[in-house]
């Protein structure tokens, strides 16, 4: 259950990594545009969208996450013997105030060791651990040979981060049997790097609720149509005396000659590439695979036709052998 919320300036610990800047970039589930976009939404006091309600492995871990919890205490319990251990689910809320706003988490779970529980992760590595600890519970869908991914990771640090505890079991349901669990401790270096994301979040947000242009950089063309939003007003406004407006007009320009010429180019070669190839479906040449296959598709319709022909049609593609 989702207990945080951006009309009370609240980023949750599963929005957060994706404001998270990264060597590999944004990696969140969402783009830090559309999280800004939703908080905008929200202290506006929008209707919340929500794009993933009725995703079926959405709704699949809602149901599920219960009987992994359970499944995960029944395994601990089995391992700690004698040693008395207490687990439950939240009904509210934990935080951590940043400038202009604050981190929060929803937690799945938790766990409560009253004594020293020497667990061994998935990983092979053994832990002791005592106390209160997080539990996050995922219903995994990929191989159980994957590592966590560091949008999870992310999402255990904030909530550790936020209920001060000094350690988070990361509990995974693969392929519908097997178990796993992962434990982290608190990585003082990369709560710091959260707390940064989310201030950098709430200044953002504040401008772009006055109408600045603080959205983190557009990823495409097409987020930048959807996030920067226009007036409405047909007057025409004179850009003469931008001093970087003439050059991105004519470097806009080439693109589009560059892409037709090569679009042009690529159907001029293709074309000859596959009068060469004739009646052969497959060939090699220059450490390169070239298939020019036959593929037949029956026509479906709600009335079938009979004996209709199926629609033929030959595709070209090119491999390269080692590469």
């Amino acid at each position: 259950m989702k207990l945080t919320s951006y009309a009370r300036r609240e980023i949750g610990s599963s929005s957060l990594p994706s404001v998270v800047l990264t060597e590999k970039g944004f990696i969140g589930f969402n783009s830090p545009n559309e999280e800004l976009d939703k908080a905008q939404d929200a202290l506006q006091g929008k209707e919340a969208k929500n794009d993933l309600a009725n995703n079926p492995k959405v709704l699949a871990g809602t149901v599920l996450e219960p009987a992994i919890f359970q499944l995960f205490q029944d395994q601990i319990r089995s391992i700690a013997g004698e040693l008395p251990l207490e687990f439950g689910i939240p009904n509210e809320a934990y935080f951590h105030d940043v400038d202009g706003g604050k981190i929060g988490s929803s937690l799945d779970g938790i766990i409560n060791i009253k004594g020293l529980l020497n667990l061994t992760d998935y990983l092979g590595t053994s832990h002791s651990l005592s106390g209160l600890g997080v539990v996050e519970i995922k219903n995994y869908s990929g191989a159980a040979t994957d590592p966590v991914s560091e949008i999870y990771k992310m999402q255990v640090e904030a909530q550790m981060l936020t209920t001060k505890y000094q350690y988070a079991i990361l509990v995974r349901l693969c392929r519908g049997w097997e178990l796993q669990w992962f434990v982290f401790k608190p990585n003082k270096e990369m709560q710091t790097k959260l707390i940064d994301a989310a201030t950098e979040f709430f200044y953002r947000l504040d401008g772009v609720m006055e109408g600045k242009n603080l959205w983190y950089k557009m990823g495409s063309s097409k987020e930048a149509s959807k996030f920067i939003k226009g007036n409405g007003s047909k007057e025409v406004v004179d850009l003469s005396t931008n001093n970087e407006l003439p050059q991105l007009i004519d470097d806009y320009q080439a693109a589009k000659k560059t892409i037709s010429a090569g679009k042009k180019i690529e159907d001029e070669v293709s074309i000859r590439i596959k009068e060469i190839l004739g009646a052969n479906e497959l060939a090699v040449c220059n450490g390169y695979e070239i298939k020019h296959t036959t593929t037949k598709r029956v026509k479906t319709k709600t009335i079938q036709l009979k004996d209709e022909p199926p629609t033929v049609s030959r595709r070209l593609t090119l491999k390269e052998i080692n590469g």
